[in-house]
C-alpha cells in the first residue's frame, strides 16, 4: 500500500498559476516527501501540525455519501470536455441562425449543432455520477470503477494506492486547491510513480478549495477529508466520529424523505443513484505480489446500474436499515423504529431504541439491522422500554418533530 502527499502549496508571495503535479514529481525524485503507508496520518500532516476534532466533526460535512459500511465518492465521466464542446457548438449555431444568408448547409449545420449542444448540456447538468471510488469497510476493500463500462476494480485496503496533490488556483497565491486521487490497477504508485493527469489514468476522489484566513493562517481542509477515509476504514463502526456520520444520514432519511428509502435515493442522493454497493464482491480481483506488482485474479464485478448516468437507478437497502420503516417489509409497521429517531433519547426528539446501547449492540445493528437486537435480550428490552417512554413523552407534550406515523 502506498500514499504520497506533495505538490505546491499556496504562499502569499506566489505568482501565477502553478500546478502541483510537476512539483510533486520533483519532490518524489528528490525523496523530499517520500511514499508512505496508506493509513499513516503523519504523511497527511507532514508539513504542519495536525488538528484535533470533536466527536461531531465528520458529521458536519455533507460532500460525500456515507451509508452503512460504504463511503462513496463519485464523478460524472467526461462532463467537462462534453460541456466545453457543447459550448463551442452553441457558439457556432447561434450566429448561423442570425446570419445564415442563402446557404442551406449552414442552416442545417446550425440545427445539428444546436441539437448536439442541448444533448451535451443535458448530460453535463443532469447526469448522475457514473464513475465511483467506494470504500468498503465491511470487507476492507476499495472498489474503483472502470473508465468505460459498469465493472469495478476491487483491491484490498492494504494494497490501495492514493495521493494528494496541492496546486495554486489564484494568481495572487492566496488560495490553493488540493485533490485526492488514485489510479486503478495495473498502475502502481510504488513502481510507476505519480499517474498522468488524464481521466483514463487517474480518478479524482475529492477536491478541496482552500484559502488563507484574514491573519494569513492557511485553512487546511483536505487533510481532514483524508483522515476521514482512514478512520472510516480502520476504526470501529461505533467509534463516535464515524458513528455520528451514520446517525446524521439516518436523520436526513427520516426528515427529508419520511423514511422512504427510494425517495431518498431519487432526491437527496440522486447523484449516487447508480451505485449499488451491495452487489460488490467481498474479495479483491487484483492483488500485489511480493515485489509490489499488480496481479489480476479475475474479471471485475458489475455493480452499477444504468447507462451513461442519464437513466437507471438502484434501491438496494443497506443492512443497517433492515427492520426499520425504511425497509419495504416494515413500511407500514407501526412498531418498527424510524431510522433517524432510534438513535436519540426522547429528550433529544427521538425514540431511543438504540440510544446509549453498548458498542457490541450498535456494531451488530449497523452490520445486520434491527433484527440483531434479538441476540441481546437486555438490549431488546431496553429498546422497547425506551420507545414506550418516548411515545408517552412526545404524545403528552406534543413535541414530535415529525409525527411517528407520518
Amino acid at each position: 500500500m502506498a500514499f504520497f502527499r506533495g505538490g505546491r502549496r499556496a504562499r502569499w508571495d506566489a505568482k501565477g498559476y502553478i500546478f502541483g503535479l510537476p512539483e510533486a514529481r520533483k519532490q518524489l525524485e528528490r525523496g523530499a516527501w517520500p511514499i508512505g503507508q496508506n493509513d499513516d496520518k503523519s504523511i497527511v500532516w507532514q508539513d504542519h501540525q495536525r488538528n484535533e476534532y470533536d466527536d461531531h466533526h465528520y458529521a458536519r460535512s455533507e460532500d460525500r455519501f456515507a451509508f452503512g459500511d460504504y463511503l462513496i465518492y463519485g464523478v460524472s465521466r467526461l462532463s467537462m470536455p462534453i460541456g466545453f464542446l457543447s459550448y463551442l457548438l452553441l457558439c457556432w449555431a447561434i450566429p448561423n441562425y442570425i446570419w445564415q444568408g442563402d446557404s442551406a448547409w449552414i442552416k442545417q449545420s446550425a440545427h445539428i449543432s444546436l441539437g448536439l449542444a442541448i444533448i451535451g448540456f443535458y448530460y453535463c447538468f443532469l447526469s448522475r455520477y457514473n464513475r465511483f471510488v467506494i470504500f468498503d469497510r465491511r470487507n476492507r476493500l476499495v472498489h474503483i470503477s472502470h473508465y468505460f463500462g459498469r465493472r469495478f476494480h476491487s483491491v484490498s485496503w492494504e494494497d490501495f494506492d492514493y495521493l494528494v496533490l496541492d496546486h495554486h488556483v489564484s494568481s495572487f497565491g492566496m488560495t490553493h486547491s488540493a485533490d485526492i486521487l488514485t489510479a486503478p490497477p495495473p498502475w502502481s504508485l510504488e513502481h510507476k510513480g505519480l499517474p498522468l493527469s488524464f481521466p483514463f489514468i487517474s480518478i479524482v476522489i475529492e477536491t478541496s478549495k482552500e484559502s488563507h484566513t484574514t491573519n494569513r493562517t492557511p485553512r487546511y481542509k483536505i487533510e481532514e477529508k483524508v483522515e476521514f477515509i482512514i478512520d472510516f476504514m480502520t476504526r470501529d463502526r461505533s467509534h463516535p466520529q464515524i458513528f455520528n456520520v451514520t446517525r446524521e444520514m439516518d436523520k436526513m432519511l427520516t426528515r427529508s424523505a419520511k423514511d422512504d428509502f427510494r425517495r431518498f435515493r431519487r432526491r437527496t442522493l440522486r447523484s449516487y443513484a447508480l451505485a449499488d454497493p451491495e452487489k460488490l464482491p467481498d474479495k479483491p480481483n487484483w492483488k500485489k505480489d511480493e515485489l509490489g506488482n499488480w496481479e489480476k485474479l479475475h474479471q471485475g464485478t458489475i455493480a452499477r446500474a444504468g447507462l451513461l448516468g442519464l437513466w437507471g437507478i438502484t434501491h438496494t437497502l443497506p443492512p443497517h436499515l433492515r427492520g426499520t420503516r425504511a425497509d419495504p417489509a416494515h413500511r407500514n409497521d407501526t412498531d418498527a423504529p424510524r431510522p433517524g429517531m432510534r438513535w436519540y433519547s426522547h429528550e433529544n426528539g427521538g425514540t431511543g431504541e438504540l440510544a446509549d446501547q453498548p458498542d457490541e449492540v450498535i456494531e451488530a445493528v449497523l452490520a445486520e439491522g434491527m433484527g440483531a437486537l434479538e441476540r441481546f435480550p437486555e438490549a431488546a428490552q431496553r429498546a422497547r422500554k425506551a420507545r414506550e417512554e418516548a411515545v408517552m413523552h412526545h404524545n403528552r407534550n406534543g413535541s414530535w418533530v415529525i409525527s411517528p406515523d407520518a
